[in-house]
């Protein structure tokens, strides 16, 4: 049936049409507004992305992030750049006090900074701006380096997030984290393209010193969901739950309740709690400018060629296997079949240890010949074993350096460092327990070790138990919370480095939790909001006795 309307009633309906189709981006919007007080931070981070690369940079105002005094370009030594930085800022400074004390007279820069700043600025305001000096590195090369790399995996990013009805704008979170590049690691050692801390990280993830699951760009992808929807249920709206990323969700509800409100723009201006510093103010503001780029990337950058995403066959290993034995039955590069499987750590691939049991192999589509049962099956029985290969321990005394240990058991300084995850400076400290594979007659020896019989057998990752200390803390109302949550949560929870997360710690039946690297008692009181003495107190601690892990 064909009816006929008349002008007004069309006209109606072509308007009602163009509302719809206009307002379809202002929902997608909703769950990450963008507050007109925040235009200008976002119009910061789109400049950090797209004008500047990381062979230059901004010296600008920390907190007002309009005011910015120069690009300034560096010359890729690391003295000279950071000389020549503080001298910019040590420049600026004197112009912002000198426009303090008098403005009469002043010379054509002195007029150009204070153009930079809103009408009315005052005498104070501007002695306080000298003290807020602050350089931003440019990212555009990185940025357009990640848009390249992100091609293999955001397609699998977008379904994870879609299969637990997550926002698909989330799949930017990575070009703010790493770039996209599985290989970061942070100064904090947060890692992969999630930059999981390993605290966080064993939250959803198998983290141990054969297998790293941040590291894995998919593995990663499924507990970054998982811990970006626990943040949402506890802080109740997406800025919010984002900046917990970074910030952890402890602090943002800390934040939220002494602020009494919920409103990110209010957060990121007024707070002022002791670790909200200028990457967690600015984190939630990084990621709309990264959405923004990346959703239309054609209008910032030049063509760029991406990365196809890989096609994999995956494969449970039922046995422990070396993997040049994996390598050789399969046919394909050792170095190959490391690239695909980049959560598998340097032992692995240096033959100290097996791949594990009950580890998803990933081998490309386009390198299999036959399937994978069977050209597994055609691995020698002399090289599938039961059990991984078994560890000696040595506790570090005074006078142990890491190459020192490393001849004493025959192995290399490289081999020592990656079985035990050290720093680059190769940092030990007096009673440190080393974890070193056992080779030979080395198996017998008994220099220096610590660890029971038990330890010398297979392990998965954990050290022998008498290296292991916990703390009381009263905590019962937080371990309900924890309990009635309904995100999903790994059998091997534990906590390590909270630096950028003093907030989530795991607490056994006894209300103790084991004590990891880089804790200290302060960490502990902030998570619980209470006295480090109350602590202190409850475990029978002396004042300045250091916790041991």
């Amino acid at each position: 049936m064909i009816t006929n309307f008349s002008q007004p009633t069309i006209f109606r309906i072509l308007t009602l049409l163009v509302s719809v189709f206009l307002n379809l981006p202002a929902q997608a919007g909703e769950n990450f507004p963008q507050p007109t007080e925040l235009d200008r931070d976002v119009g910061f981070w789109l400049r950090v992305y797209t004008e500047v690369d990381t062979h230059s940079g901004f010296i600008h105002d920390a907190y007002n992030l309009s005011v910015v005094y120069q690009t300034l370009t560096l010359t890729g030594q690391r003295r000279a750049d950071k000389k020549l930085i503080r001298a910019a800022k040590s420049r600026y400074a004197d112009i912002l006090k000198a426009l303090a004390s008098d403005r009469t007279g002043s010379n054509a820069e002195q007029q150009r900074v204070l153009a930079l700043f809103p009408a009315g600025t005052t005498a104070a305001q501007l002695r306080s701006a000298a003290n807020n000096l602050r350089f931003q590195r440019g990212q555009s090369d990185r940025f357009r380096e990640g848009l390249a790399r992100s091609t293999q995996w955001t397609g699998y990013i977008k379904e994870v997030l879609a299969q637990r009805n997550l926002p698909p704008e989330l799949a930017a979170l990575p070009h703010v984290e790493s770039s996209f590049n599985p290989e970061a690691y942070s100064n904090v050692g947060a890692a992969g393209i999630w930059q999981f801390t390993r605290s966080t990280g064993r939250r959803y993830m198998h983290i141990d010193y054969v297998v790293d699951e941040r590291m894995d760009p998919f593995s990663a992808t499924v507990a970054a969901a998982q811990l970006l929807e626990h943040n949402r249920q506890l802080t109740g709206s997406w800025p919010l739950a984002l900046t917990a990323y970074n910030h952890g969700a402890a602090g943002i509800r800390r934040a939220t309740r002494q602020m009494k409100t919920t409103d990110i723009d209010q957060i990121v201006r007024k707070y002022k709690g002791r670790a909200f510093g200028f990457a967690s103010r600015n984190f939630y503001v990084s990621f709309l400018a990264a959405a923004k780029v990346s959703t239309q990337p054609e209008r910032y950058f030049a063509p760029y060629n991406s990365a196809a995403a890989v096609q994999y066959e995956r494969i449970a290993l039922s046995e422990y296997l070396p993997a040049d034995a994996i390598a050789s039955a399969f046919n394909i590069d050792l170095a190959a079949l490391k690239k695909h499987n980049r959560a598998l750590l340097e032992p692995v691939w240096m033959g100290k240890k097996y791949i594990p049991k009950g580890y998803t192999l990933l081998v490309p589509g386009s390198k299999v010949n036959g399937s994978l049962e069977n050209l597994l099956a055609s691995i020698p029985a002399d090289q599938r074993f039961d059990e991984q290969t078994p560890d000696l321990f040595h506790k570090v005394v005074p006078g142990d350096t890491v190459s020192e240990i490393a001849s004493r058991y025959g192995h290399s300084v490289r081999e020592v460092v990656a079985m035990n995850g050290l720093n680059r400076r190769f940092h030990i400290r007096i009673g440190q327990v080393l974890r070193l594979p056992i080779e030979g007659a080395i198996a017998t020896a008994a220099v220096n070790t610590t660890a029971p019989p038990a330890a010398f057998q297979t392990s998965v990752g954990e050290l022998p138990d008498e290296s292991v200390t916990t703390i009381k803390v009263a905590l019962t109302p937080l371990r309900e919370m924890q309990e009635e949550s309904s995100t999903e949560v790994s059998d091997s929870l534990i906590t390590d480095e909270m630096s950028a997360d003093p907030g989530d710690y795991t607490v056994a039946d006894d209300n103790s939790i084991e004590i990891q690297a880089v804790e200290t008692l302060g960490h502990y009181a902030e998570w619980l909001d209470l006295r480090a003495s109350q602590l202190r107190s409850l475990n029978g601690m002396r004042y300045g006795r250091a916790l041991v892990i």
